[in-house]
């Protein structure tokens, strides 16, 4: 269960191959091709953040693909923690 504090992160923000009308939330420059729920834990922890992995879920706006979601802890704005965990992503390939 969320608590104040944790943010909900899809593997869709971070999605190259997505618009941003379909779901993306960082620039297309941060973001990386179909980003897995693990990718996304290991540089929120790279980032300094607590993050905790929340398997098997759905998307509201894609209920038939089970993505699962990311709980991250932070008081920043979403968006300057969806960048700094966007930039930690492995690049080249």
């Amino acid at each position: 269960m969320r608590s104040k504090g944790m943010m909900v992160l899809w593997p869709i923000y971070f999605d190259s191959a997505a618009t941003w009308g379909s779901g993306r939330r960082v620039p297309k420059a941060l973001a990386v091709r179909s980003p897995k729920t693990e990718d996304i834990v290991t540089a929120a922890v790279a980032a300094g953040l607590k993050a905790e992995l929340q398997p098997s879920v759905a998307h509201p706006k894609y209920p038939w693909i089970k993505t699962g979601y990311v709980l991250v802890e932070s008081k920043e704005p979403k968006a300057k923690v969806m960048r700094l965990i966007a930039g930690k992503f492995p690049r080249g390939g």
